[in-house]
């Protein structure tokens, strides 16, 4: 689940998000060479400290999702269904890769996805779930970035885990190719504040994903088409989103500041946009 701009995230129920990965992460031990975390909680642990001042807001997000190999096999470890439903998470009943546990009537949603080429869409049995069918999970899987990941998890024990983390070009690679098929500013969001504030730099940020593209990397296809399509100026779609995921809707005889913020925004999205096409086309 995605909102249309970030004040209509509640910081409670974005907690829950984290807390419920370090809830199903401490619970399925036995997978974590078959899993991934990616999705929107992944620019909090790519981007370094929390406590640094910075102009965009913080990542939010309400779900989990988490990247799992095709291959993974039950047999070797156990049943996973088990291991889910042993930390409260029951299947949705009509997303059936989609799985969620109710917290103070607040639903959070974890989801599994897998990649199965030749198919893009659709649904895929792993083990004893159902996955959703994404390109680009496998390179996610491929090249982890191994974190410790510490915090509370949703029966309030305190937990310190060595989690892995979708790196950063794989990561640009699923998020342009989502923004390709549903165009959410919270997509646009993710990417901008991505290519900002990696740990490791913009540059590096933007050299990864051209990797990615190099070595064939199923999800950058559409990547590289929404880079085209969606990114071009200032009144394209992904820098108009990006900037509405921050500030609204722009408003006649809205403040001087936050016209310029939102112009800024803007410009950053765009050149942010040019630089990872131009990475990846040179």
């Amino acid at each position: 689940m995605k909102y249309e701009t970030y004040s209509e995230y509640d910081p409670r129920h974005t907690g829950l998000a984290e807390s419920a990965f370090l809830t199903v992460w401490a619970g399925l031990g036995r997978w974590w060479e078959d899993l991934v975390l990616i999705g929107g909680l992944v620019p909090k642990y790519l981007c370094g400290d929390l406590a640094v001042q910075r102009n965009l807001p913080r990542p939010a997000t309400l779900d989990v999702d988490l990247g799992i190999a095709l291959a993974a096999d039950a047999s070797q470890y156990s049943n996973l269904l088990w291991d889910l439903a042993a930390q409260g998470f029951s299947p949705n009943k009509i997303t059936p890769s989609r799985y969620e546990k109710v917290i103070n009537d607040f639903t959070v949603p974890l989801d599994f996805l897998v990649e199965r080429a030749p198919a893009t869409t659709g649904t895929a049995q792993v083990a004893d779930i159902t996955a959703g069918i994404m390109p680009g999970v496998e390179r996610a899987l491929a090249t982890a970035r191994r974190m410790t990941i510490s915090g509370v998890d949703l029966h309030g024990a305190e937990q310190k885990l060595s989690a892995r983390i979708c790196e950063v070009g794989p990561f640009l690679a699923l998020k342009l190719r989502a923004f390709y098929s549903r165009q959410q500013p919270k997509d646009a969001f993710d990417i901008l504040y991505t290519i900002l504030h990696y740990d490791g730099g913009t540059d590096a940020a933007i050299a990864a994903f051209a990797e990615e593209v190099r070595l064939g990397n199923p999800a950058c296809p559409d990547a590289l088409q929404t880079l085209r399509k969606h990114f071009p100026d200032e009144n394209a779609p992904g820098p108009v989103k990006a900037s509405h995921f921050v500030l609204g809707t722009a408003a006649p005889g809205e403040p001087a500041d936050t016209r310029f913020l939102r112009t800024s925004i803007r410009q950053d999205m765009v050149d942010a946009a040019a630089r990872l096409l131009n990475a990846a086309t040179a």
